[in-house]
């Protein structure tokens, strides 16, 4: 994490364009001013407000917005990653994967973010693919152990 009084020196420690960092958080407080974050969206919907983001003192969108005006200021470098998927290949109960026509593909299992998400587009919060994943990987072995044939 990095840490500065001002905006041009976190900048500078962060190893980002200066004016470019004051243009943005400029433009990011004009909008909090207006009430409404147009380029995420932040505060429009009730988890925003209610569930795990924001300050309960403020009336929503101002639970999850509020104007960076004074230091000192954060800044941490981020990789992409990913926490969950929506995407991939469809399993069955058995955690086998699925042909195009819903067919188990001999072989071939699933789990985890390797598979289509069991809770469908949802993100079940941090944690929510740890348990679908050692569950799936738990019913793959298990079905793998008492469907191979004798060697």
């Amino acid at each position: 994490m990095m840490k500065a009084d001002t905006l041009e020196d976190l900048a500078e420690t962060a190893g980002i364009d200066a004016d470019g960092l004051i243009v943005t958080v400029a433009r990011f407080n004009d909008l909090v001013r207006n009430g409404h974050d147009d380029d995420f969206n932040r505060g429009d919907n009730s988890y925003d407000n209610f569930y795990m983001w924001g300050d309960p003192e403020f009336d929503p969108p101002y639970r999850t917005l509020g104007v960076i005006d004074r230091g000192p200021y954060y800044a941490v470098r981020m990789e992409s990653g990913a926490l969950g998927t929506a995407g991939g290949p469809k399993t069955n109960g058995d955690a086998q994967v699925l042909d195009w026509s819903g067919n188990p593909i001999p072989g071939l299992y699933a789990a985890g973010n390797a598979m289509a998400a069991v809770l469908g587009e949802a993100y079940g919060g941090a944690g929510g693919t740890l348990g679908p994943g050692l569950t799936f990987g738990y019913i793959a072995g298990r079905h793998l152990g008492t469907h191979l044939p004798n060697r």
